[in-house]
């Protein structure tokens, strides 16, 4: 289930959602059929045609498509095409050493209107194991082939050649035509060159979402490194907002006095805004506004579900994450804003997953014979998934922002510690202080329990029922912010993620 759900992630990570991801299953079951089948081969036509029933008494009728292609019956022939700037050849191997001997064969091919005789020409190329092998036109749109006494090793290919201006042309016909001229050399190139290159694109994301920062200095920070809000850590430390930012945010804001949280049930809770005279950054006062409405004097008691209000969130939260990328790009972390960088990656794979879609079904219709480059087309767009999903997570961190976030896990280092906290009037007023940043750091569970022997009073923002030990208030307060955060995350727009 874990594969089933990974891939469910990396496929909606494209932007393949519910129909679009139908349309291109369906597309690519299409394309993989066709795959399979194949164009008929001679020896086949020859001898389905040569037990066939035939009131017209051909052996085999073909039939010459208008756009210049053979066809048994619905079947597409597979035929060598030369093409001038006033002819248009197409050739066909009826028979590839059929094995028996063959009294007689004749072969019909329908065209699809009237030609002249001084306009037409024809050949049946015999390698010498047939007594005779003629053909001509028996009527203006019939050309008939005929061979005699031909031996079990025989190769016959009738020839076809009609005027370039005979041939119906379409938008689709022409880019066909000149795709189509390519040597096989430039398409093997090209096959393997584009899944190359995004292939080195994935690596490129994947060696830098794996560069590591150690802490400076290399050892522990007992106190705050700097007064960065637990967002703006989060994108310093992820190079993106996910659920843990989400969670901390709410929770510091509580802490400093502008949300009071009131739990009901598991998950059962409602929040109402409270009036501080704390500073806010700005994303934190638009994540307010937004829920809340504008700010007053006074505080509201007015409780808002977050349960029951996702919907309402998608265009708000997404608008407070915005401006926590610009504030933390603003600080002169990131070369570039992190929420930019992602968009970017995520378009670039876009394109290349199609340019791949595209290549799959030219090596279908188009370059029949190199099947094997299919794989490389695939691999293309499996790779192209693969940069859109990871590229959401891309730091591109200056030398000042590794510094900082140097720091910051060296103040983690403390977090974890196995040292207990000795009793101090302030010490419940620390953890509560530092408890947003150790869930950013996904650490809160290690920095709770350094506080288990210490007393504890239930903080007067929280207000839930059997809450007397802190061990009772983490085992409350950890999955309701799991369960909030993710309420909100999945209602954020996906611009903002």
């Amino acid at each position: 289930m874990g594969t089933i759900k990974l891939i469910g992630q990396l496929v909606r990570s494209a932007g393949l959602y519910g129909k679009s991801l139908l349309f291109f299953s369906l597309l690519a079951g299409f394309g993989g059929w066709l795959f399979l089948m194949g164009p008929l081969k001679a020896t086949d036509v020859a001898n389905n045609g040569l037990n066939a029933n035939n009131p017209a008494g051909y052996d085999i009728n073909l039939t010459f498509s208008p756009s210049g292609e053979l066809f048994s019956e619905n079947a597409k022939l597979q035929t060598e095409k030369i093409i001038s700037d006033k002819l248009y050849r197409v050739r066909y191997q009826v028979l590839d050493r059929p094995g028996q001997f063959i009294d007689a064969l004749t072969i019909a091919v329908f065209l699809p209107r009237p030609i002249a005789e001084d306009l037409f020409g024809s050949r049946f190329i015999n390698n010498g194991g047939a007594a005779t092998a003629s053909s001509g036109l028996v009527d203006s749109q019939t050309v008939v082939y005929t061979a005699t006494q031909i031996a079990p090793e025989s190769q016959l290919v009738l020839e076809l050649e009609v005027p370039k201006s005979y041939i119906t042309s379409t938008a689709l016909s022409a880019l066909k035509e000149r795709v189509g001229n390519w040597s096989p050399a430039v398409w093997t190139s090209v096959s393997i060159g584009l899944p190359l290159l995004t292939l080195l694109i994935l690596l490129t994301i994947w060696l830098a979402r794996n560069r590591r920062v150690s802490p400076f200095p290399n050892q522990r920070l007992e106190t705050q490194p700097s007064r960065l809000s637990p967002a703006m850590l989060g994108i310093l430390l992820n190079g993106k907002l996910s659920s843990r930012e989400l969670a901390s945010t709410l929770l510091d804001l509580a802490r400093r006095g502008h949300l009071v949280i009131r739990q009901v049930g598991r998950d059962d809770f409602r929040f109402s805004r409270r009036s501080a005279s704390d500073k806010l950054e700005k994303f934190e006062l638009q994540l307010l506004e937004q829920i809340f409405g504008p700010s007053s004097d006074k505080a509201t008691g007015e409780e808002v579900s977050f349960a029951l209000a996702q919907e309402l969130f998608s265009k708000r939260v997404s608008e407070a994450f915005l401006a926590a990328y610009q504030r933390v790009n603003d600080l002169g972390f990131f070369y570039t804003n992190p929420l930019r960088l992602h968009r970017r990656y995520q378009i670039v794979g876009l394109i290349l997953f199609t340019l791949g879609l595209i290549g799959f079904f030219a090596n279908v219709f188009l370059f029949e014979g190199v099947r094997y480059l299919l794989l490389f087309w695939l691999g293309m767009m499996a790779s192209a998934l693969l940069v859109s999903y990871f590229s959401r997570g891309l730091p591109s961190r200056t030398v000042y922002g590794d510094r900082e976030l140097g720091r910051w896990l060296a103040f983690r280092n403390y977090l974890i510690s196995n040292e207990p906290i000795s009793y101090q009037a302030q010490s419940q007023d620390r953890f509560l202080a530092y408890l947003p940043y150790a869930v950013v750091l996904d650490c809160e569970v290690e920095w709770t329990r350094r506080f288990y022997d210490l007393p504890f009073a239930t903080p007067h923002w929280y207000v839930a029922d059997g809450v007397h030990t802190i061990d009772e208030f983490a085992n409350k307060l950890f999955p309701l912010f799991g369960y909030l955060s993710h309420a909100l995350a999945v209602s954020t727009q996906p611009s903002s993620r």
